[in-house]
């Protein structure tokens, strides 16, 4: 607590004199809609985003005197971008999302568009004198370009070019919401850790206290070690999601771990996941999952004083075999509360030796993993009561060769606990009968899983910093297709090949690649489609090389390749008026299989070839409306899969 204390009062001391010397970058009432380095996928979030009171044009400000050293103008991402130093602040800041620019600036890209015929693709850099700007000066207007809705992104950096949080320099919102914890997890951190009678992590409910103080209930009883993960959410009141500024973990009164979320570079924002627990935080009800340890490889700067595996602690070490924790949570509001809790070492004696007939009638169906740990799984919905017991059993390897490893016995369940060992990659067996199917053991080192023809998954060096049990095997022969009877269908032309473990982040991308099975069409038409646990397909990206369809992942999942040959579907919206474009008509356009490409976008009006412009988030596309009325339009557009979609029609 004394590094975090100290830490805070030099930002307090630092922010007051940061506010002295900025303004906020628009004039209108402030309100957040995101924070800064919040889970945003596989990311962190290097910014903050704020409000336009959900229109365009609103006037963005230089917060201090500086000069714009960058401009961008993009399609997509960050679209209207504008890039200004700050000397003074010694900070570089970014606006996104931009509607125009103003001043010389806008001269100058108006210019610039108007030389090259697009509406699009500049990214340009400046020299300190080419475009000063003063404290309060009106130097764009928001928008939503790039991805809306309208809203201006907001985000701070240093000149290394690394986000740094906007509190730093005194952008706190007035925030009388105080953050809530939803659940709190434990995690086993060594072979065979037991937690409540299970080798595999556990979910834990916290009681409500005060507004400001839970508690874990009832009491976890562990023998080995653990880490501790816990969920935690901030809101302005609107439903929006928020990070908070710092958390930290607390055991018996030592500090095992803080995190403080100030800065970080871009390299390292894809470490999000060894923050953010990427699959918890995305169920309903549990906030952004925050992991209270510190894996070995995690270079973020959130915790640069603390060693690696700070935060990993075992119960038998404290007095009395008893830990009292305490997980602390600050939002960028001032806002802390607080979880507390005991976790008691219960050791459990495996010297007895169980026997394989006592779970002959469990069916062994599915494991799980942790990084430390396989664990068989077996279920039977009823049998002779038992009490619960632990032991060793004895499991036989591919090779004939029998080890003895520790099990967990109940009336309904049986685990049992598997090293992770190569011996154990082709299988086990419990007497005559398999319990563990074959995988590949995948290491730091990596793996290329080719188990059956027609398919690949590439793990490259480190995409695994703990060896895990992996498969990617044909799971599904005859895939329904995909769409419905209103929308159309796209026919499958592989098995579904399924990636496993599912539930896992890997460290690096690993490189899949599936055949099209027979298959004579153009390439162009067939995608890659992700298949979710409820059966419904998602386009998932691909690209085609030597005849096979390859992608890139971060996590498993099941995939199929679909032929999209239906074409997108347009239909005509409205007039409207665009801030850039003038008077328009709108179309609406929507696509089955692998998208549209909006920039394949061409339109006639009057039998004259007419500008034409979309905004994908909105789904429309945009033809310059000349004046008069009658006009025939005629637009077409294509998608990704290379079908043309057409439309004609006299709009009075």
């Amino acid at each position: 607590m004394r590094y975090l204390c100290c830490l805070l009062f030099i930002i307090i001391v630092c922010t007051a004199s940061a506010a002295d010397k900025v303004v906020w970058p628009l004039k209108i009432e402030i309100s957040q809609s995101s924070s800064f380095a919040e889970f945003r996928g596989m990311r962190l979030h290097a910014g903050i985003d704020l409000r336009t009171q959900r229109r365009n044009g609103q006037a963005v400000v230089a917060i201090a005197d500086g000069f714009i050293s960058r401009v961008g103008v993009q399609f997509r991402g960050y679209g209207y971008a504008l890039y200004i130093d700050h000397p003074s602040l010694n900070a570089r800041v970014v606006y996104g999302h931009l509607q125009d620019f103003q001043g010389p600036l806008k001269e100058y890209i108006d210019a610039k568009l108007a030389k090259m015929g697009s509406r699009h693709g500049i990214n340009d850099f400046f020299t300190p004198d080419r475009f000063p700007v003063k404290k309060g000066q009106v130097i764009a207007l928001s928008g939503e370009s790039g991805s809306g809705p309208p809203h201006l992104h907001f985000e701070m950096r240093n000149f290394s070019d690394e986000p740094l949080a906007p509190a730093m320099f005194g952008y706190r919102p007035v925030d009388r919401i105080i953050p809530v914890f939803h659940h709190f997890y434990i995690e086993p951190m060594s072979y065979g850790c037991v937690i409540d009678g299970s080798f595999l992590p556990k979910r834990y409910n916290l009681a409500k206290k005060t507004s400001v103080l839970y508690k874990l209930n009832p009491v976890p009883a562990v023998s080995g070690k653990i880490g501790l993960q816990a969920g935690i959410s901030d809101t302005n009141g609107d439903g929006n999601r928020y990070g908070v500024e710092n958390v930290s973990l607390e055991v018996n009164g030592s500090a095992l771990l803080e995190r403080v979320f100030h800065r970080y570079s871009y390299e390292q924002s894809r470490q999000a996941t060894w923050i953010y627990d990427y699959f918890k935080s995305n169920q309903k009800g549990t906030g952004y999952v925050y992991t209270l340890f510190k894996w070995p490889f995690d270079t973020l700067y959130f915790a640069a004083g603390f060693p690696a595996w700070s935060g990993v602690f075992d119960p038998r070490s404290y007095a009395g075999n008893c830990a009292e924790f305490a997980v602390n949570a600050e939002d960028f509001g001032g806002n802390r509360i607080s979880a507390v809790g005991t976790i008691v070492n219960q050791p459990v004696d495996f010297s007895k030796d169980i026997d394989t007939s006592e779970i002959s009638g469990f069916s062994f169906d599915w494991f799980e993993q942790t990084d430390h740990t396989l664990v068989a799984i077996g279920a039977r919905s009823k049998g002779t009561k038992v009490s619960k017991s632990a032991g060793m059993i004895a499991c036989r390897d591919s090779r004939g060769e029998i080890a003895k490893l520790l099990v967990l016995l109940s009336d309904t369940r049986v685990e049992i606990a598997f090293p992770k060992e190569k011996r154990w990659q082709h299988g086990a067996w419990l007497g005559d009968r398999q319990i563990l199917p074959e995988t590949t053991l995948v290491g730091p080192e990596g793996a290329i899983l080719a188990m059956a023809p027609g398919a690949q998954a590439v793990f490259a060096r480190n995409s695994l910093h703990f060896p895990t049990f992996c498969s990617f095997a044909r799971t599904i022969e005859k895939p329904s297709p995909g769409g419905s009877s209103k929308r159309g269908f796209l026919k499958p032309y592989s098995a579904a090949w399924t990636l496993a473990p599912a539930e896992k982040v890997f460290d690096a991308e690993v490189k899949v690649s599936i055949n099209p099975e027979n298959y004579s069409g153009s390439l162009q038409k067939l995608g890659v489609y992700n298949v979710s646990t409820s059966g419904a397909y998602s386009h998932n990206g691909e690209k085609i090389e030597q005849g096979s369809l390859t992608f890139t992942t971060r996590a498993g999942g099941s995939f199929v390749i679909l032929e999209d040959l239906r074409a997108p579907v347009l239909s005509y919206s409205r007039k409207d008026k665009d801030y850039h474009l003038g008077p328009v008509y709108v179309f609406k356009v929507s696509d089955l299989g692998e998208g549209v490409d909006y920039l394949s976008a061409s339109a006639t009006v009057a039998g004259k070839k007419a500008e034409v412009y979309s905004d994908p988030d909105k789904a429309e596309i945009y033809v310059v409306r000349p004046t008069g009325s009658n006009h025939k339009v005629a637009l077409q557009v294509r998608d990704n899969a290379g079908n043309s979609g057409s439309i004609s029609r006299t709009i009075k």
